[in-house]
């Protein structure tokens, strides 16, 4: 028998995946038990495969239910309707669920790790939220030295725990539907066909969300600074200073490795 849970559930937390099975089976376990262990508040589990044409779906899908515990596979293909720009775009502006009133959107080749002191992940985050009535998309990325455009602070503090800040990146994002929604609206919608990106000038997802979100064009977007969480992406760019990442699996799982021993270290587990 199938116990119920709460509907509509607190958060949706969605993997943005297309391939890379080898650094899923790492990356995945690792994130939803940082996020989901020991919570209070319902969550929703979806994976979402995009490029589906090309995707190891049969594998994926296999893992998603017997593995990992995903309570929903959606698949994407890029055959029509297809965001311009870069191909990480088409992911994001075809799954922007209000469901749930939080969303968490977390790229595959991502990771987050937890403060082992913490109890309750979620509840930080809808604390944060609950403390911010004007915080509508917030964001933690631990390795954005490596940035182009650099993260900066944009304003006053939202709060306590929320750095107003320039820019997001989409590898890792939180939103509050409920207030994001309006303010994507106000903003004429994600313009998914006006998003490009040659390598010398680009309009991607997550610009288009920094100039609509961060102050004082928008309600501020949130460096969640004290987070119990250390998130990275397992990449690094071809060359310092680079817009490019490597985008190799080798390099992902070499960095996947030292990014947890980083944290063993420096949470002396």
């Amino acid at each position: 028998m199938v116990t119920p849970v709460a509907y509509p559930p607190a958060f949706t937390i969605a993997c943005l995946v297309h391939s890379d099975v080898e650094l899923l089976r790492r990356t995945i376990p690792i994130t939803l038990d940082a996020l989901c262990r020991g919570t209070r508040h319902p969550y929703d589990l979806v994976l979402v495969v995009d490029g589906a044409e090309s995707a190891p779906v049969a594998e994926i899908a296999e893992l998603a239910h017997a593995t990992w515990g995903f309570d929903e596979v959606r698949l994407r293909w890029r055959t029509r309707h297809r965001a311009s720009g870069d191909q990480a775009n088409n992911i994001h502006t075809h799954f922007v669920t209000d469901k749930s009133r939080f969303l968490i959107t977390i790229e595959g080749d991502v990771v987050a790790f937890r403060d082992p002191d913490t109890a309750d992940v979620l509840a930080e985050i809808a604390d944060t939220f609950d403390n911010c009535p004007q915080l509508a998309l917030a964001q933690r990325i631990d390795d954005h030295d490596c940035w182009q455009w650099k993260l900066e602070d944009a304003g006053p503090a939202l709060s306590a725990k929320a750095r107003s800040v320039n820019r997001v990146s989409s590898h890792f994002l939180i939103y509050d539907t409920h207030r994001a929604r309006p303010v994507m609206a106000a903003a004429g919608g994600i313009p998914g066909d006006r998003f490009h990106d040659d390598g010398q000038s680009w309009l991607n997802y997550e610009d288009w969300l920094s100039h609509t979100f961060a102050y004082p064009t928008g309600p501020g977007i949130g460096y969640l600074h004290q987070l119990p969480l250390r998130i990275f992406h397992c990449d690094e760019k071809t060359e310092p200073g680079s817009a490019h990442y490597r985008r190799d699996l080798t390099t992902r799982l070499r960095v996947l490795a030292e990014r947890e021993q980083q944290v063993k270290e420096e949470f002396r587990v």
